[in-house]
Protein backbone atom coordinates (compact mmCIF):
# COMPACT_ATOMS: atom_id res chain seq x y z
CA UNK A 1 0.00 0.00 0.00
CA UNK A 2 1.93 3.07 -1.24
CA UNK A 3 0.34 5.48 2.00
CA UNK A 4 2.06 6.10 4.57
CA UNK A 5 2.24 8.31 7.97
CA UNK A 6 5.08 10.45 7.86
CA UNK A 7 5.43 10.84 12.29
CA UNK A 8 9.54 12.43 11.76
CA UNK A 9 8.86 15.70 11.08
CA UNK A 10 8.84 18.70 13.47
CA UNK A 11 6.95 22.10 12.85
CA UNK A 12 7.86 25.46 13.50
CA UNK A 13 5.24 28.60 12.76
CA UNK A 14 6.40 31.49 11.96
CA UNK A 15 3.80 34.26 12.84
CA UNK A 16 3.63 38.29 12.97
CA UNK A 17 3.46 41.10 10.98
CA UNK A 18 7.18 40.94 9.66
CA UNK A 19 7.52 36.77 9.26
CA UNK A 20 7.96 36.80 5.80
CA UNK A 21 10.45 40.17 5.43
CA UNK A 22 12.37 38.15 8.57
CA UNK A 23 12.63 35.03 6.90
CA UNK A 24 13.66 36.49 3.37
CA UNK A 25 16.74 37.65 5.75
CA UNK A 26 17.72 34.71 7.78
CA UNK A 27 16.72 31.36 5.14
CA UNK A 28 18.31 30.64 1.57
CA UNK A 29 14.98 30.23 -0.60
CA UNK A 30 13.26 33.37 -1.88
CA UNK A 31 10.70 33.88 0.76
CA UNK A 32 9.30 36.15 -2.05
CA UNK A 33 8.33 33.57 -4.30
CA UNK A 34 6.33 31.77 -2.00
CA UNK A 35 2.43 31.69 -2.17
CA UNK A 36 -0.58 29.39 -0.97
CA UNK A 37 0.14 27.20 -4.18
CA UNK A 38 3.70 27.40 -3.76
CA UNK A 39 6.05 25.52 -1.18
CA UNK A 40 10.02 26.25 -1.14
CA UNK A 41 12.59 23.81 -0.43
CA UNK A 42 15.20 26.40 1.92
CA UNK A 43 18.08 26.17 4.11
CA UNK A 44 19.10 27.74 7.25
CA UNK A 45 23.07 28.64 7.09
CA UNK A 46 25.57 29.70 9.89
CA UNK A 47 27.91 32.59 9.15
CA UNK A 48 30.51 30.09 7.60
CA UNK A 49 27.74 29.04 5.21
CA UNK A 50 27.73 25.64 6.67
CA UNK A 51 23.59 24.19 6.60
CA UNK A 52 22.45 24.50 10.35
CA UNK A 53 19.34 22.81 8.68
CA UNK A 54 16.83 22.11 6.05
CA UNK A 55 13.22 22.91 5.72
CA UNK A 56 10.17 23.14 3.51
CA UNK A 57 8.41 26.37 3.88
CA UNK A 58 4.47 27.38 2.83
CA UNK A 59 2.54 30.05 3.33
CA UNK A 60 -0.72 29.50 5.78
CA UNK A 61 -2.50 32.38 5.65
CA UNK A 62 -0.36 35.09 7.21
CA UNK A 63 2.08 32.65 8.56
CA UNK A 64 4.70 30.33 7.54
CA UNK A 65 4.75 26.69 8.25
CA UNK A 66 8.22 25.43 8.22
CA UNK A 67 8.65 21.62 8.11
CA UNK A 68 11.99 20.27 9.27
CA UNK A 69 13.32 16.84 10.46
CA UNK A 70 13.11 15.23 13.46
CA UNK A 71 15.20 16.74 16.10
CA UNK A 72 16.04 19.90 14.27
CA UNK A 73 12.86 22.70 15.61
CA UNK A 74 14.49 23.63 18.89
CA UNK A 75 17.51 24.09 16.75
CA UNK A 76 15.54 26.37 14.32
CA UNK A 77 13.79 28.45 16.27
CA UNK A 78 16.87 29.26 19.02
CA UNK A 79 19.21 30.21 15.89
CA UNK A 80 16.27 32.63 14.54
CA UNK A 81 15.48 33.90 17.92
CA UNK A 82 18.65 35.72 17.88
CA UNK A 83 17.56 37.84 14.79
CA UNK A 84 14.11 37.49 15.75
CA UNK A 85 14.01 40.44 18.52
CA UNK A 86 14.53 43.59 16.12
CA UNK A 87 11.11 41.97 14.23
CA UNK A 88 7.42 41.31 14.91
CA UNK A 89 7.97 37.56 14.77
CA UNK A 90 7.07 34.51 16.72
CA UNK A 91 8.13 31.76 16.53
CA UNK A 92 6.18 28.36 18.17
CA UNK A 93 6.84 24.95 17.53
CA UNK A 94 3.64 22.50 16.82
CA UNK A 95 2.61 19.45 15.86
CA UNK A 96 -0.07 18.62 13.10
CA UNK A 97 -2.27 15.53 14.33
CA UNK A 98 -1.41 13.54 11.41
CA UNK A 99 1.08 13.59 8.09
CA UNK A 100 0.85 11.00 5.53
CA UNK A 101 2.38 10.21 2.51
CA UNK A 102 1.24 9.15 -1.03
CA UNK A 103 3.59 7.64 -3.50
CA UNK A 104 2.97 7.07 -7.09
CA UNK A 105 -0.66 7.51 -8.87
CA UNK A 106 -3.91 5.95 -8.42
CA UNK A 107 -5.41 8.70 -5.96
CA UNK A 108 -5.99 11.36 -8.14
CA UNK A 109 -9.62 10.86 -7.86
CA UNK A 110 -9.62 10.68 -3.70
CA UNK A 111 -7.30 13.67 -3.33
CA UNK A 112 -9.55 15.89 -6.04
CA UNK A 113 -12.54 15.23 -3.10
CA UNK A 114 -10.57 17.04 -0.52
CA UNK A 115 -8.70 20.27 -3.10
CA UNK A 116 -10.63 20.85 -6.26
CA UNK A 117 -7.51 21.58 -7.82
CA UNK A 118 -4.78 19.31 -5.95
CA UNK A 119 -0.99 20.30 -6.66
CA UNK A 120 0.62 18.76 -10.53
CA UNK A 121 3.79 20.01 -10.51
CA UNK A 122 6.86 20.00 -8.04
CA UNK A 123 6.57 22.48 -5.30
CA UNK A 124 3.13 23.10 -6.13
CA UNK A 125 0.34 22.65 -3.38
CA UNK A 126 -2.86 23.35 -2.01
CA UNK A 127 -3.99 24.82 1.67
CA UNK A 128 -7.14 25.06 3.72
CA UNK A 129 -7.57 25.86 7.53
CA UNK A 130 -7.62 22.26 7.94
CA UNK A 131 -5.08 20.29 5.50
CA UNK A 132 -2.17 21.19 3.06
CA UNK A 133 -1.14 19.34 0.38
CA UNK A 134 2.01 19.34 -0.89
CA UNK A 135 3.67 17.68 -4.33
CA UNK A 136 6.91 16.36 -3.77
CA UNK A 137 10.23 15.34 -5.92
CA UNK A 138 10.45 11.40 -6.52
CA UNK A 139 6.63 11.02 -7.68
CA UNK A 140 5.55 11.68 -3.88
CA UNK A 141 2.67 13.59 -2.27
CA UNK A 142 2.46 14.87 1.08
CA UNK A 143 -0.79 15.52 3.17
CA UNK A 144 -0.77 17.88 6.37
CA UNK A 145 -3.53 17.45 8.82
CA UNK A 146 -3.81 20.16 9.94
CA UNK A 147 -7.29 19.65 11.88
CA UNK A 148 -8.07 16.46 13.88
CA UNK A 149 -11.67 16.80 12.51
CA UNK A 150 -10.29 15.87 8.87
CA UNK A 151 -8.96 12.96 9.73
CA UNK A 152 -11.33 10.29 9.36
CA UNK A 153 -12.80 11.78 6.06
CA UNK A 154 -9.00 11.45 4.82
CA UNK A 155 -9.06 7.63 6.17
CA UNK A 156 -11.89 6.93 4.31
CA UNK A 157 -10.92 8.66 1.05
CA UNK A 158 -7.54 7.28 1.23
CA UNK A 159 -7.97 3.80 2.97
CA UNK A 160 -5.33 2.37 5.49
CA UNK A 161 -1.65 3.38 5.67
CA UNK A 162 1.38 1.91 7.12
CA UNK A 163 2.79 3.26 9.96
CA UNK A 164 6.25 5.18 9.46
CA UNK A 165 7.34 5.95 6.00
CA UNK A 166 8.24 2.69 4.33
CA UNK A 167 11.41 1.98 2.48
CA UNK A 168 9.48 2.40 -0.57
CA UNK A 169 8.78 5.69 0.21
CA UNK A 170 12.32 6.55 1.36
CA UNK A 171 14.01 5.35 -1.46
CA UNK A 172 11.79 7.03 -4.11
CA UNK A 173 13.20 10.47 -2.01
CA UNK A 174 16.76 9.17 -2.14
CA UNK A 175 16.22 8.41 -6.22
CA UNK A 176 15.20 12.50 -6.14
CA UNK A 177 18.15 13.15 -4.67
CA UNK A 178 16.98 15.09 -1.01
CA UNK A 179 18.92 14.85 1.39
CA UNK A 180 17.93 16.31 4.92
CA UNK A 181 19.97 17.66 7.91
CA UNK A 182 20.12 16.27 11.20
CA UNK A 183 21.22 16.68 14.78
CA UNK A 184 24.24 14.48 13.66
CA UNK A 185 25.06 16.36 10.50
CA UNK A 186 24.33 19.81 11.20
CA UNK A 187 26.47 22.70 10.58
CA UNK A 188 29.19 20.08 8.84
CA UNK A 189 28.01 20.39 5.60
CA UNK A 190 28.31 23.51 2.76
CA UNK A 191 25.00 23.64 0.08
CA UNK A 192 27.38 22.80 -2.38
CA UNK A 193 28.42 19.06 -0.64
CA UNK A 194 24.64 18.61 -0.49
CA UNK A 195 23.83 19.31 -4.08
CA UNK A 196 21.58 22.28 -2.60
CA UNK A 197 23.14 24.91 -4.67
CA UNK A 198 21.56 22.30 -8.08
CA UNK A 199 18.34 20.94 -6.43
CA UNK A 200 16.62 24.59 -6.04
CA UNK A 201 17.30 24.86 -1.57
CA UNK A 202 19.82 27.73 -2.73
CA UNK A 203 18.39 30.58 -4.79
CA UNK A 204 21.05 32.77 -6.28
CA UNK A 205 19.03 36.08 -7.26
CA UNK A 206 17.95 36.92 -3.84
CA UNK A 207 19.26 39.41 -1.64
CA UNK A 208 21.64 38.90 1.80
CA UNK A 209 20.99 36.06 4.42
CA UNK A 210 22.81 34.11 6.91
CA UNK A 211 25.73 33.14 5.60
CA UNK A 212 25.23 34.16 1.97
CA UNK A 213 28.27 35.65 1.11
CA UNK A 214 30.13 32.33 1.64
CA UNK A 215 27.89 29.72 -0.11
CA UNK A 216 27.79 32.71 -2.84
CA UNK A 217 31.43 32.59 -3.71
CA UNK A 218 31.66 29.06 -3.25
CA UNK A 219 29.33 29.03 -6.05
CA UNK A 220 30.68 31.46 -8.38
CA UNK A 221 34.43 31.27 -7.97
CA UNK A 222 35.15 27.45 -6.38
CA UNK A 223 34.67 24.55 -8.31
CA UNK A 224 33.49 21.59 -6.16
CA UNK A 225 35.63 18.21 -5.74
CA UNK A 226 33.44 16.51 -4.30
CA UNK A 227 29.20 16.01 -4.54
CA UNK A 228 26.40 14.11 -3.31
CA UNK A 229 25.72 10.85 -5.26
CA UNK A 230 23.25 8.25 -5.21
CA UNK A 231 24.89 4.87 -4.02
CA UNK A 232 22.78 1.50 -5.12
CA UNK A 233 24.34 -2.09 -4.42
CA UNK A 234 22.58 -5.39 -2.93
CA UNK A 235 24.37 -5.16 1.04
CA UNK A 236 21.89 -3.29 3.09
CA UNK A 237 23.23 -0.04 4.36
CA UNK A 238 22.52 1.24 8.22
CA UNK A 239 23.00 4.75 9.67
CA UNK A 240 26.55 3.69 10.48
CA UNK A 241 27.85 2.69 7.47
CA UNK A 242 30.20 4.27 5.04
CA UNK A 243 31.17 4.44 1.71
CA UNK A 244 34.67 3.59 0.56
CA UNK A 245 36.78 4.42 -2.61
CA UNK A 246 38.87 1.39 -2.18
CA UNK A 247 38.36 -2.31 -1.63
CA UNK A 248 39.53 -2.90 2.11
CA UNK A 249 39.93 0.45 2.96
CA UNK A 250 39.22 1.25 6.71
CA UNK A 251 36.00 2.38 6.81
CA UNK A 252 37.34 5.27 8.67
CA UNK A 253 38.29 6.89 5.93
CA UNK A 254 35.32 6.36 4.13
CA UNK A 255 32.17 8.88 3.33
CA UNK A 256 29.18 8.45 6.06
CA UNK A 257 25.70 8.02 4.50
CA UNK A 258 23.40 10.65 4.28
CA UNK A 259 20.57 8.80 4.48
CA UNK A 260 19.54 5.19 3.08
CA UNK A 261 16.95 2.79 2.38
CA UNK A 262 16.92 -0.71 2.10
CA UNK A 263 13.98 -2.28 -0.42
CA UNK A 264 15.51 -4.79 -1.23
CA UNK A 265 15.25 -6.34 -4.78
CA UNK A 266 19.03 -5.77 -5.20
CA UNK A 267 18.91 -2.49 -5.15
CA UNK A 268 19.54 -0.61 -1.67
CA UNK A 269 20.31 3.02 -1.55
CA UNK A 270 22.29 5.79 -0.23
CA UNK A 271 23.51 9.41 -0.66
CA UNK A 272 26.76 10.01 0.23
CA UNK A 273 29.31 12.74 -1.16
CA UNK A 274 32.21 11.32 -2.77
CA UNK A 275 34.92 12.61 -4.88
CA UNK A 276 33.28 14.06 -8.54
CA UNK A 277 36.69 12.95 -10.29
CA UNK A 278 36.45 9.47 -9.14
CA UNK A 279 32.65 9.11 -9.08
CA UNK A 280 32.78 9.48 -12.82
CA UNK A 281 35.47 7.25 -13.69
CA UNK A 282 32.17 4.01 -12.85
CA UNK A 283 34.36 2.12 -10.65
CA UNK A 284 33.23 0.26 -8.02
CA UNK A 285 33.05 1.58 -4.23
CA UNK A 286 32.38 -0.55 -1.25
CA UNK A 287 30.31 -0.75 1.61
CA UNK A 288 32.52 -0.16 4.78
CA UNK A 289 35.53 -0.98 2.61
CA UNK A 290 34.18 -4.83 2.10
CA UNK A 291 35.28 -6.46 -1.14
CA UNK A 292 31.85 -8.64 -0.78
CA UNK A 293 30.00 -5.47 -0.84
CA UNK A 294 30.64 -3.35 -4.04
CA UNK A 295 28.75 -0.13 -4.57
CA UNK A 296 27.83 2.25 -8.17
CA UNK A 297 28.15 5.33 -7.58
CA UNK A 298 24.77 7.48 -9.77
CA UNK A 299 25.08 11.17 -10.43
CA UNK A 300 22.03 12.85 -9.50
CA UNK A 301 19.96 14.83 -11.88
CA UNK A 302 17.62 17.72 -10.58
CA UNK A 303 14.45 18.30 -12.89
CA UNK A 304 14.88 22.35 -13.38
CA UNK A 305 10.88 22.22 -12.91
CA UNK A 306 12.00 21.31 -9.15
CA UNK A 307 14.01 24.63 -9.09
CA UNK A 308 11.49 27.13 -7.02
CA UNK A 309 14.18 29.79 -7.45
Amino acid sequence: MPVFTLPGHEFIEVSGPDARDFLQGQVSCNVDLLAETRSLPGALCNLKGRVIADFRLVQSGDACLLQTGGGMADKIIATLSRYAVFSKVELRQFRPPLVIGVLGGGFDAALARLFPAPPATINECAISKQMCLLRLPGERLELWCLDEAVISAVRELLGEYRAGPGQDWLAAELAAGVAHVGPAISEQYTPQLLNYDVSGVINFSKGCYTGQEVVARMHFRGKPKKRMFLFSGESEFDANSRICEHAEENPDKGEPVLAHANPGRGRNLALAVANIEAAAAGRSWYLDGRTAAPLQATPLAYDCAADSN
